[in-house]
This record gives structure tokens, C-alpha cells and sequence, in this order.
């Protein structure tokens, strides 16, 4: 189900997407939020990672509607303006999968091209192994295929360390700078991020209740260290750019480099100078000019 939003009621996202409208999808009853804006023949659904929200790309999305597409912009659940429910079960990679193609499905986007960073790469990368015949290409930005980040060295173990130490039952006061006892409100946040500028707005989002439980259930719910709870994707075979900044602190080289053995299609890879994981905030022009070049490539829409 789809409708209109009304206007953000109070404690929700402090970031957000401007410009555009904005709609509500109701999948399992959990309300997802979208924005969306353009009414171009080509389609992009830009999925974002974590701690973000669509908001992330924001230095996007003018560019993409000038090229002329239509740009649909998910909440994933737990982040930004979507619902957060609790338990670890609603995080997985899967039920991030189903609630991305019924916003599609939703919003009549019948083919689209893909986007995905972080969280959403793991996702955007099955949708597109899975379902060639609606998805036009795909854009990996940090992350490489699962296969290749499981099969790559052990630089890209020790880049991922962090997905463990969110595994422990204090990882929430961790986080925001309680256990240590020292360094000042989100202090350990703030040094995982590399004191990003965008840490302050990224913190006001963690501050709602609610915020911190959903992203750790993410990690509990698909990076446990001794069940492996995620699905293997399969190869790819439409047209794939993959994005590796070069002063990315949780993904390798190699993991990037190497997602091109696990595509059949068309394969491109390209690094970025000046930018570390968050590729669609430090270098929001450069980004875009590589998605528009590789989506227009291979668009089947005129």
C-alpha cells in the first residue's frame, strides 16, 4: 500500500531529503519511507547504508533528475523516517530485499537502476543477481559482492572488526561513549566514523528512541560471528560499477576489485581519490558523474 505522507511528525529523522515527495509503504505492517521526484522514462532507486538514511544522498539527486530520471530514494527500515521495530529478525538482508521491491512495486517502477552503499549494497547486489529481467544495472559503491568480501584476505577481517564488537550486549552504551567513562557523549561513535561532518546529524538521528537497538539488530541480525544467517548471491549478470574510495576504513581494495570474477555482465571498477566510505558526501559530484556515465551506458529505456 502507498500513499502520501503527511508532514514528519515530531522525534523523527532531523535530516532529511528536500524537494521531493514523499511516500509511505506499508510492507508486513511496518510503514517504509520514500522520497521521489522526476518523471523522466529512466528510473534509480538509491538505497543507502549505515548509520544513514536517503538523506546521504542528497548530493545526488538534482544531478540525477537534470539527466533525467526519476529518482526513488528509500528509508531503509530502522533509519531515517521509517518504522524501527524491535527484534533482530526485521533486519535481515531478505526482508530488506521484500521491502525494496514492493516500494518498486509500490511506485510502478517496473525496471530501475540501482544504487546501493553499505547495508543497501548487500541488498542491491542479490536484487540484481536475482532479478535481471527489472533491474538495469547496478552501482556498488564501497562494497563488493558478498562472495568476494567473504573470499578476500584477511585485511578486509581486520577492516570489519567492528561488526563483532557490535555483537556484545554493551555495544549501545559503547557506542555512545558510557563504557570507557571518558572522551564525552558519543565519543566512541564519533571516533568510528573518523569524526565525519556528518556525525552531528547522524547523532541526533541515534538519539530517538529506538535508533540504536534497530542498527545494531542489523549486525545481530546478519553478521553473527558464529551462524552465518545471510543467503549466498548468486552472479550477476547485468552491468555492474563498483566504487572503492580509496580512504575507505571498513572495506578493502581486494573485496571490491575482486566482485568483478562474480559478474558476467558488463564490469567496471573505478577508485575514488578524496573520499573515505561515504563516497555520496565527499565527493557528491565526482559520484554522480560515474553513476549517470554508467547508467546511461546501459539504460534499456531511451
Amino acid at each position: 500500500m502507498t500513499t502520501i505522507d503527511k508532514p514528519v511528525p515530531s522525534g523523527r529523522s532531523t535530516h532529511r531529503l528536500t524537494g521531493m515527495n514523499r511516500h509511505s509503504v506499508s510492507v508486513d505492517g511496518h510503514r517504509v519511507n520514500v522520497f521521489e521526484a522526476g518523471d523522466g522514462p529512466r528510473t534509480i532507486m538509491l538505497v543507502p547504508g549505515i548509520p544513514d538514511s536517503s538523506a546521504v544522498y542528497r548530493g545526488q539527486v538534482t544531478g540525477l533528475l537534470d539527466a533525467g530520471y526519476r529518482v526513488i530514494a528509500p528509508d531503509l527500515l530502522g533509519q531515517g523516517d521509517s518504522d524501527m521495530p524491535a527484534g533482530a529478525e526485521h533486519y535481515t538482508v531478505a526482508r530488506d530485499q521484500e521491502r525494496l521491491w514492493a516500494v518498486a512495486d509500490a511506485l510502478g517502477a517496473r525496471t530501475f537502476h540501482l544504487v546501493g552503499h553499505d547495508r543497501g549494497a548487500y541488498s542491491t547486489w542479490a536484487m540484481a543477481a536475482k532479478r535481471p529481467d527489472r533491474v538495469e544495472s547496478l552501482v556498488a559503491l564501497s562494497t563488493g559482492h558478498p562472495g568476494a568480501r567473504q573470499q578476500s584476505g584477511y585485511e578486509q577481517r581486520q577492516l570489519s572488526w567492528y561488526m563483532l564488537r557490535l555483537q556484545f550486549p554493551d555495544a549501545e552504551q559503547w557506542l555512545r561513549g558510557e563504557s570507557e567513562g571518558e572522551g564525552g557523549p558519543w565519543s566512541t561513535f564519533r571516533w568510528l566514523v573518523g569524526h565525519h561532518p556528518e556525525s552531528d546529524a547522524w547523532i541526533a538521528d541515534l538519539e530517538r528512541p529506538g535508533a540504536v537497538r534497530a542498527m545494531l539488530d542489523y549486525y545481530r541480525a546478519n553478521a553473527h560471528p558464529v551462524e552465518a544467517t545471510a543467503s549466498p548471491v548468486p552472479r550477476v549478470s547485468v552491468p555492474v560499477l563498483g566504487v572503492w574510495p580509496t580512504g575507505d576504513a571498513y572495506s578493502s581494495l581486494e573485496q571490491m576489485a575482486r566482485s568483478g570474477e562474480w559478474v558476467d555482465g558488463p564490469w567496471r571498477f573505478e577508485t575514488m581519490d578524496g573520499a573515505g566510505h561515504f563516497p555520496q558526501l565527499d565527493r557528491p559530484e565526482a559520484l554522480t558523474r560515474l553513476i549517470v556515465s554508467h547508467t546511461e551506458a546501459y539504460g534499456r529505456n531511451p
